[in-house]
């Protein structure tokens, strides 16, 4: 089996997300079998021995939050055929948890998370590189949404963390590696239809999924574009 990996980076709260599972989704329910599996930088978080009242918190969006050694064996294991055990974490107590998650080899592995084009020895193990563009008030509102429901965050404590240490290791880290993408997706392309029918992404797995070659530049290299794929 021909395995295809595929990285989905971008901002907090841009979108990446919602843009691999609906994919993930409509190519399983296309096909009539789970030939697309999603893998996220969030279950490589670090463990950091629990949050204590009143005690900082590390930043989490900076690159030393994560475990990038075991994402990157991880990645080389799946893309032999081999299954592996991802780390679950939980996010109320900053810990990892005893539970483990077992993940299968699929012919199209979507690898999402904001700091993935960041990294250089990760980059070299994907196929195909996207980057989610998204305006920052888009970003901070939706974030806003997610932690309060999901996270029991409280409003003040979200917007304190976003402008103390999102958006800096955005500009920093996040911002600058949508230049090693193959392809920026705007916000006009996240719309579930276009997510899930023509999008540029589910366009490229198709294409892949059926074995139908690539555009070419002059110089022998796969185009990755939007028009082109369709």
């Amino acid at each position: 089996m021909d395995i295809h990996i595929i990285a989905i980076a971008g901002g907090s709260c841009s979108g990446k997300t919602r843009l691999a599972k609906y994919t993930s989704e409509a190519l399983n329910k296309a096909r009539g079998e789970d030939i697309c599996t999603v893998l996220r930088q969030d279950n490589y978080y670090l463990d950091f021995g629990g949050a204590q009242p009143g005690q900082p918190l590390p930043n989490f969006d900076h690159p030393k939050a994560f475990d990038w050694d075991l994402f990157l064996e991880h990645l080389h294991m799946l893309k032999s055929g081999q299954a592996v055990q991802i780390p679950t974490y939980d996010f109320t107590t900053h810990r990892r948890t005893n539970v483990t998650e077992r993940v299968e080899p699929k012919a199209v592995l979507l690898i999402e998370g904001i700091l993935i084009l960041s990294q250089k020895r990760l980059r070299q193990a994907f196929d195909y590189k996207f980057f989610v563009a998204c305006q920052e008030g888009t970003r901070i509102d939706r974030r806003i949404r997610r932690d309060v429901e999901e996270r029991g965050r409280t409003i003040s404590s979200i917007k304190d963390q976003f402008s103390r240490d999102v958006a800096p290791m955005h500009d920093k880290f996040v911002e600058p590696s949508k230049y090693e993408a193959d392809i920026v997706v705007t916000q006009d392309q996240c719309g579930l239809e276009t997510i899930m029918e023509d999008g540029p992404l589910i366009s490229l797995c198709n294409r892949l999924l059926d074995k139908k070659p690539l555009a070419k530049d002059l110089l022998g290299q796969n185009i990755l574009n939007y028009d082109i794929l369709d």
